[in-house]
């Protein structure tokens, strides 16, 4: 008797490594992942480290967690009424389908929008370098104070 042939392996699309994400489209397992820094005060850290990222209710790109791509940078970039200094946090963050929008972003940009597109988060760059934004804390990998 002859044997059976052997299948063809399969391919998977890569199945979200969370459940649907409410900042954004579903992640796949090959999702972009990114260390980037954040600045704020040490008591909001505090609050941050032990409980997580919470969106902001306005800026470039709407109401979102907004990362800088070095920590240099964070001290361009927190600069806003509501931005606080004195503590950067290292994340490593799944920043998965990458939405780059032109340096005045999107005002009305929420999570639910973003996920609309088809993306996972927003990049721009408003004159001082890149900015990465997330909709969600779910993204966020890992978090820890950065030290130099």
């Amino acid at each position: 008797p002859t044997p059976a042939p052997t299948p063809a392996p399969t391919t998977r699309e890569p199945t979200p490594t969370q459940g649907p994400n409410p900042g954004g489209a579903p992640i796949g397992q090959n999702g972009t992942v990114m260390t980037l820094y954040h600045q704020t005060s040490p008591e909001i850290a505090a609050l941050i480290l032990n409980g997580g990222f919470k969106p902001g209710s306005a800026g470039w790109c709407g109401g979102g967690i907004y990362f800088a791509v070095t920590p240099g940078a964070t001290y361009e970039k927190s600069i806003g009424p509501d931005s606080h200094t004195g503590f950067i946090i290292e994340a490593t963050v799944k920043v998965g389908k990458v939405l780059h929008l032109p340096e005045t972003c999107d005002r009305s940009m929420t999570g639910q929008k973003l996920a609309s597109q088809g993306y996972n988060s927003v990049a721009f760059n408003p004159g001082d370098g890149d900015e990465y934004i997330i909709y969600s804390n779910d993204q966020v990998i890992s978090m820890k104070e950065y030290s130099k």
